[in-house]
């Protein structure tokens, strides 16, 4: 019986020992996957606060927009709630999904029985002069002026109206990758002495004093402005112009300065540097602003930015 019962116990641990073995040979347990992050979901209602200090508050995203500013249009657009224009001014046209969208007056004009007719419920503004006549008409008005001086505030409107419709994620994509280029524009300058003057001709010779959002443009770009002594936007006279010897001129809507004998002996005419966009990004004070200013920044300098 003793025998038996050793027998026994060997049998138990042998029995124990593979089953050891095969525990170690086996697989190990996976950890339990970390449940994914839950999408961005805009909370409303939403209140932002106009130009006036007066708060505008949307308990739903508005379905039908008309916005008479380009930069919301394309800030729209660039957010993927582009389906939510419903109305437009004449001098909209980037996108080329714009073209499509109805045509309410232009930036000055506005056609109020036309935009009543569209059933909008938003109408936003950049100038205060419609704000009345819009909400008499029963308008649900969102009226903020254009941006002057503040390059930042871009990023910040194109958060907003991410807010505004509920597109939050793409627009915090978007004021990202905004920020991100104008941060590498700046760092990649940061030991770059720069100094060169520059004077932008608008048309006509109207410029960019040092209170627009140009002007940030060049300090950026550490660039002179021969109009520093202006306010807003005004004209130069062609006795200036000459007097202050712009190292660089950007022809904003075309060169019309090269071949006129009054600016001949300028230096940006006589070394050829008259440099002409090649698109209207840096009229528009939306997300493609930053393109506008990295295409300056490669005509600037090119041994920096390729």
């Amino acid at each position: 019986m003793r025998l038996k019962a050793v027998s026994t116990a060997l049998l138990l641990a042998l029995i124990m020992a593979l089953a050891a073995g095969a525990c170690s040979d086996a697989e190990p347990t996976p950890e339990p996957a970390a449940p994914a992050p839950a999408p961005t979901v805009q909370a409303f209602p939403v209140t932002v606060t106009d130009s006036n200090g007066e708060e505008v508050t949307f308990d739903t995203a508005p379905q039908r927009i008309v916005a008479y500013d380009s930069a919301v249009v394309e800030i729209l657009f660039a957010i993927g709630e582009g389906h939510r224009l419903a109305g437009t001014h004449d001098f909209a046209s980037h996108p080329p999904e714009v073209s499509d969208v109805p045509r309410v007056g232009d930036a000055f004009t506005l056609n109020l029985e036309a935009i009543v007719a569209l059933e909008p419920d938003l109408v936003f503004i950049f100038s205060e002069g419609f704000k009345s006549d819009l909400e008499r008409a029963g308008l649900k008005v969102l009226y903020q002026k254009s941006l002057q001086d503040d390059l930042s505030q871009i990023a910040d409107n194109v958060r907003m109206w991410g807010r505004i419709t509920g597109g939050v994620a793409q627009a915090e994509a978007s004021a990202d990758g905004f920020q991100e280029r104008v941060a590498s524009i700046r760092a990649a300058l940061t030991d770059h002495p720069g100094g060169l003057s520059v004077f932008q001709d608008e048309g006509d010779l109207w410029t960019p004093g040092p209170d627009t959002l140009m002007a940030r443009v060049f300090e950026l770009l550490k660039l002179q402005n021969i109009a520093h002594d202006l306010t807003d936007y005004a004209q130069l006279s062609p006795e200036v112009i000459v007097d202050r010897d712009p190292a660089i001129i950007i022809a904003s809507y075309g060169d019309t300065l090269s071949a006129n004998p009054a600016f001949s002996e300028v230096s940006a005419i006589k070394e050829g540097r008259v440099y002409v966009p090649g698109s209207d990004a840096l009229s528009v004070a939306g997300p493609r602003f930053v393109q506008g200013i990295e295409e300056l920044a490669k005509y600037v300098y090119p041994e920096l930015f390729e």
